[in-house]
């Protein structure tokens, strides 16, 4: 097993150079799966037949071993099966998957396995084998809000079917470790690049800047497409900001990764630009003061509430407004008040908030649409 194996190669300076410090058992030795290893060279430069060999192993942990590698994620990673979790993370799949499934019947031969893992870091990964993993820390961070965490789940999907996983497998392996490993002549190979896999999918070694602004362009259409709320790609990235100042260390992992990555704010502007986009350029939010305007007139600053900074809580109302109005460019609804809940036709705007006058939002929203 991996762990027998990483203190074997730990003597040797060959653990080294996997990158990480904590070892994972990950798909024990498969003789289904069987490479004359015997055949190897010593430590030699690295040949193209041994990165044919490498792109052979991922391919088997993408397609025949993809379960067994799922179990043996939940295995070493560890299991949250709360089941108000659970329910939320199946509600979310079931939606993005059936929106992908639209434009890319493909999905339905290849479905996601997914789990929640009990890490309370903020994070969430998509690795080989169409295998997701969310942490506990991202439902608690998201305070379970499952238009923001739709978003998360749909960045990681994009990743999936965009295939950047094993693309940036393939670059986050040195030349050294390579060479190393083929040298050493050792039977849990597949074990060893399956763990280092999984572990630098996880901190996102390899993912490109291109490729991190590809998937989340890739989630905005495929949240929307669920049904999801327009604004909810900017919001999460204005909570990610609100905060990031509370809790540095714990943001970690690949949607936070560093220099290589676009910027939290970046991200955050690239979202609002799309759900202004989405309203035909009738709805926007300044990113500093959280107002809301519409048809170029200030609408709203909502107040701060449910934990939510003024800023957040404006992304979601815009993102309401934006499906309105993507849908009525020229006649939208008149805006209602009913119970606590603003509405446009059938479309729920917001729930006014303590300190804020229904009344008075609805009359203004209605002069200004």
């Amino acid at each position: 097993m991996l762990r027998k194996t990483y203190k074997k190669l730990l003597s040797t300076g060959i653990a080294l150079s996997l990158g990480f410090s904590v070892s994972y058992t990950i798909l024990p030795n498969q003789s289904a799966y069987a490479f004359n290893w015997g055949n190897a060279i010593g430590a030699v430069a690295i040949t193209g037949i041994q990165y044919q060999q490498l792109e052979k192993q991922l391919n088997y942990l993408d397609s025949d071993g993809r379960h067994e590698y799922f179990n043996q994620m939940k295995s070493e990673l560890g299991e949250n099966t709360d089941p108000y979790y659970n329910t939320l993370l199946d509600n979310i799949m079931n939606r993005l998957t059936y929106a992908i499934s639209l434009t890319d019947p493909s999905i339905k031969d290849k479905p996601y396995n997914y789990f929640i893992n009990p890490s309370e870091e903020y994070n969430a990964f998509c690795t080989v084998g169409h295998n997701l993993s969310v942490n506990t820390g991202m439902f608690k961070l998201l305070n379970n809000n499952e238009d923001e965490l739709a978003i998360v789940i749909a960045h990681e999907l994009a990743h999936g079917e965009e295939e950047h996983v094993q693309s940036s497998a393939k670059k986050s392996f040195s030349v050294q470790l390579l060479t190393n490993l083929y040298a050493s002549q050792n039977p849990n190979i597949i074990s060893i690049i399956g763990a280092n896999v999984l572990q630098n999918n996880m901190i996102a070694k390899g993912i490109t800047k291109v490729q991190e602004q590809d998937a989340d362009d890739i989630a905005f259409n495929y949240a929307t497409s669920a049904g999801y709320n327009i604004g909810a790609g900017a919001a999460t990235w204005q909570r990610f900001i609100d905060k990031m100042g509370e809790s540095k260390t714990n943001f970690v992992g690949e949607l936070f990764s560093p220099s290589d990555h676009p910027s939290h704010q970046s991200r955050r502007d690239n979202y609002s630009d799309k759900l202004t986009d989405y309203s035909n350029n009738k709805v926007k939010v300044d990113s500093k003061t959280g107002t809301i305007s519409v048809n170029r007139h200030d609408f709203i600053t909502p107040i701060p509430a449910n934990d939510m900074s003024s800023q957040e809580r404006a992304y979601l109302i815009a993102g309401n407004l934006a499906a309105v109005y993507h849908n009525h460019p020229k006649n939208p609804p008149e805006a209602y008040l009913s119970g606590n809940t603003i509405y446009m036709g059938n479309q729920a705007i917001m729930v006014v908030e303590y300190g804020e006058n229904g009344n008075s939002i609805v009359n203004k929203l209605n002069s200004i649409r």
